[in-house]
């Protein structure tokens, strides 16, 4: 008797083993894609400035309007921080096309305090391109829901609609042997018109779950500055390096033809 069930209790063992490892096999782990051009090689050396901002939300720090905003910020010096934000979020953006070597003047800095002792020397890096933004406006509209407290939300944890945030650039790039404007362009964002859930939303959405791709502790914030950078990547890999360029994103599907796929 005690051999039987011992003999049944393996193979119901076994089949429950059998069956994780065929959920195992079934599982699929999909990572979304930053939806960015992409080069052959690099075009040209750019070296992208924090932003400053020009939005009332920081040229206005105390106004008791503005303090959804400033509840949701991440960065240690409030509004004024946002612009070193937006700038590492576009350098991100930049990276992933491949369009363009990034230079760090920070890096190249601490690299040359520290091989100064050696009695080595750094070569200055050569730059083609500096590429300069202000952040023009920044709007946040809160209505109820879980968010707050610090709480960084997470998808599903909120409707999106629940809260409506904007977000505005202006860009420049400019040589800097000559201080010519080579780009200038205005970008626009809003959390009721992007696209972004298609691309991963939350604190740990895809290729947008680590460092450098937030700004804030609120999900429609987030999204409209990640639309917003992906807009300017692309725009200057357009006008800087078309010739490299050997990928372009698939265009974001409408809001009603989601829909409608949601309804079949």
């Amino acid at each position: 008797m005690l051999k039987r069930a011992l003999a049944l209790g393996l193979t119901i063992g076994m089949i429950g083993v059998g069956g994780a490892i065929s959920s195992a096999n079934e599982t699929k782990t999909t990572e979304r894609q930053i939806p960015v051009v992409k080069c052959s090689e690099p075009a040209y050396s750019v070296m992208v400035m924090d932003f400053d901002c020009k939005a009332a939300a920081c040229q206005q720090p105390n106004n008791p309007k503005l303090l959804p905003i400033f509840e949701v910020l991440t960065t240690g010096s409030g509004v004024q921080g946002l612009g070193k934000g937006v700038s590492t979020m576009l350098t991100n953006a930049l990276k992933a096309t491949n369009c363009f070597k990034i230079v760090d003047l920070e890096q190249y800095e601490k690299m040359k305090k520290l091989l100064e002792v050696t009695g080595q020397k750094v070569q200055p890096p050569k730059v083609d391109y500096m590429i300069s933004g202000s952040i023009t406006a920044l709007e946040l509209e809160r209505s109820g829901g879980p968010l707050g407290g610090g709480v960084v939300p997470l998808l599903g944890a909120i409707s999106i609609k629940k809260d409506k945030a904007k977000l505005a650039v202006d860009v420049n790039v400019i040589k800097p042997e000559t201080l010519e404007v080579a780009y200038s362009k205005s970008f626009e964002a809003n959390s009721e018109k992007t696209s972004w859930s298609l691309f991963g939303a939350g604190a740990g959405g895809g290729a947008f779950g680590g460092a450098g791709w937030s700004i804030s502790k609120n999900l429609s914030l987030d999204m409209v500055a990640r639309d917003v950078v992906v807009q300017v990547a692309n725009a200057l890999a357009e006008s800087l390096a078309k010739d490299k360029i050997v990928e372009r994103p698939k265009p974001p599907e409408k809001k009603e033809e989601k829909e409608e796929k949601d309804r079949e």
